[in-house]
């Protein structure tokens, strides 16, 4: 065997490995039924403002005295409908192309708004059937040149979601 060929062949088999190692970090995804929580790759399609105080008041009848009890709950957030095309699921899956959520943030438009990919993290209200956003919990994320999803920082998707669950998400207990 000739030098150049035993180049040539050491050289596939790096260009080979490499490869493989980012198609499988890029193809991190963790399944966990047991905890509400959706963490999934996003492509904006709408981020649509509501009132979260709009029909906030509820009217009961004491039953002693007969007066109207009237009721009105306060939300201090802003309020938005969300609707993101789902690229692909990191933790848990969304069994669908498209998501709606709810989110709602204090100090104005939710920031993940800024970015056109974004890993978010959602959990579903089963009482009301509709999906939340964990408040502030985003990732900015870009396609790299070999196709494998990438926060902006240059961090793995994997790393990600992974400082996310070892610190803010299990602050919410939503990981034991």
């Amino acid at each position: 065997m000739n030098r150049q060929t035993l180049i040539l062949g050491f050289l596939i088999i790096f260009i080979s490995c490499k490869s493989a190692s980012v198609k499988n970090e890029s193809e991190f995804k963790i399944n966990d039924d047991s905890i509400n929580l959706y963490a999934f790759i996003g492509e904006k399609i709408s981020i649509e403002e509501f009132d979260p105080n709009e029909n906030n008041t509820q009217i009961t009848i004491d039953s002693i005295s007969g007066d109207t009890i009237r009721k009105v709950r306060h939300v201090m957030d802003y309020g938005f409908r969300n609707k993101f095309k789902v690229v692909r699921n990191v933790f848990n899956e969304l069994k669908t192309d498209t998501i709606e959520f709810v989110a709602y943030d204090h100090y104005g438009r939710p920031s993940f708004e800024k970015y056109e990919n974004v890993m978010l993290y959602i959990s579903l209200n089963m009482e009301k059937g509709h999906y939340y956003h964990q408040k502030y919990q985003y990732d900015p994320v870009e396609k790299s040149k070999n196709g494998a999803w990438r926060g902006i920082d240059g961090k793995s998707i994997e790393k990600l979601f992974m400082e996310k669950k070892k610190g803010v998400l299990k602050a919410r207990e939503i990981f034991d």
